[in-house]
């Protein structure tokens, strides 16, 4: 079954993107270095900095809307992104970094709790078509927030930039 999804996913893809199978940028991306990774060992990963080639490319943007959508993202995250069973991508708040490359990252590696590696199904320009997508998008003027406490209601916090009105 899984076979199927993965080749049925390829199939889409190219045709979404109109590319052909063969993808010279399928390269394992390097580790960024961020002060709140861990090092094991007291080892430092190897590090590089990854910039995104669609950078404000409306086109490549259109196109990473579409694959948000094939390939299920807003299934977890939502329709444009704001968060659903996965979190919001558009919030402006992230937990594993908000950069380009740390959003391919998250991408292409997946991250613990739920969000699946991508890397292995996509293509390196589709990731980065996705986060052109994901950078597009405006962060809303409210962002709704649950709270975790039991008991206490849900409400809207700020906007980044905007003070709450209380210290």
């Amino acid at each position: 079954m899984g076979f199927w999804l993965v080749a049925v996913a390829a199939v889409l893809l190219g045709s979404l993107l109109g590319c052909n199978h063969t993808d010279r940028t399928r390269a394992i991306p390097p580790s960024v270095t961020d002060e709140l990774y861990v090092r094991a060992g007291g080892s430092e990963p190897p590090a590089g900095k990854l910039s995104n080639p669609f950078i404000r490319d409306a086109r490549a943007a259109k196109d990473g809307e579409k694959l948000f959508s094939t390939m299920n993202c807003d299934g977890c995250h939502g329709g444009g992104a704001f968060g659903w069973v996965g979190p919001s991508l558009v919030d402006g708040r992230w937990r594993y970094g908000g950069s380009d490359g740390e959003l391919y990252h998250s991408i292409f590696y997946g991250r613990p709790r739920g969000m699946p590696a991508y890397g292995g199904i996509l293509p390196s320009d589709a990731i980065w078509r996705i986060v052109t997508y994901l950078r597009a998008q405006p962060i809303p003027a409210s962002v709704p927030t649950e709270s975790w406490i039991e008991g206490v209601p849900a409400r809207s916090v700020p906007a980044r930039g905007e003070r709450s009105g209380k210290n």
